[in-house]
């Protein structure tokens, strides 16, 4: 995945896309809950597994972007959302680190009843995860997307 940033892209339309994005991932939620439901847990870690560099990507936007214009121009308002943009390290470790092991637990054969709670297990992981970033996207299009677009329109509004 290519993560070169667009510069020029106006904070207000990235707003817009990212919210677009976050759209589009809970969409996808919906299937992996789908899958888990059905008991396709497979089907549901490969889901996330495809969907986790575009996630990434979205997640260096906002820090390379956002935050680049909330430290410039509101930084007395910023704590909240810097704590926001530090959630994203536990995304980033769970895409990264801790789905290549839920993959790697699911793949090794066991005993049946060893395999349900392993498989529970994941089932539980995976739903905290989709809960957890839910909550994240609702705190940044409620915290940290009204202050980049407040910062940005101060910026504009001196030159």
């Amino acid at each position: 995945m290519n993560y070169r940033i667009n510069f020029d892209e106006p904070i207000s339309q990235m707003i817009q896309r990212l919210k677009q994005e976050h759209v589009y991932f809970e969409s996808t939620f919906k299937k992996v809950e789908k899958s888990i439901n059905e008991n396709t847990i497979k089907e549901a870690i490969k889901t996330i597994h495809d969907l986790s560099e575009s996630i990434i990507k979205h997640a260096v936007e906002e820090e390379a972007r956002l935050m680049r214009v909330i430290m410039h121009n509101a930084k007395e308002e910023s704590a909240d959302s810097i704590k926001i943009m530090q959630e994203h390290n536990w995304v980033v470790d769970f895409l990264k680190h801790k789905l290549q092991n839920i993959e790697g637990e699911i793949n090794i054969q066991h005993s049946q009843q060893i395999q349900q709670q392993i498989e529970e297990k994941v089932k539980g992981e995976i739903n905290e995860f989709i809960a957890n970033l839910r909550n994240h996207f609702s705190e940044e299009e409620q915290i940290v997307f009204p202050l980049a677009l407040k910062a940005d329109s101060s910026y504009l509004n001196k030159g």
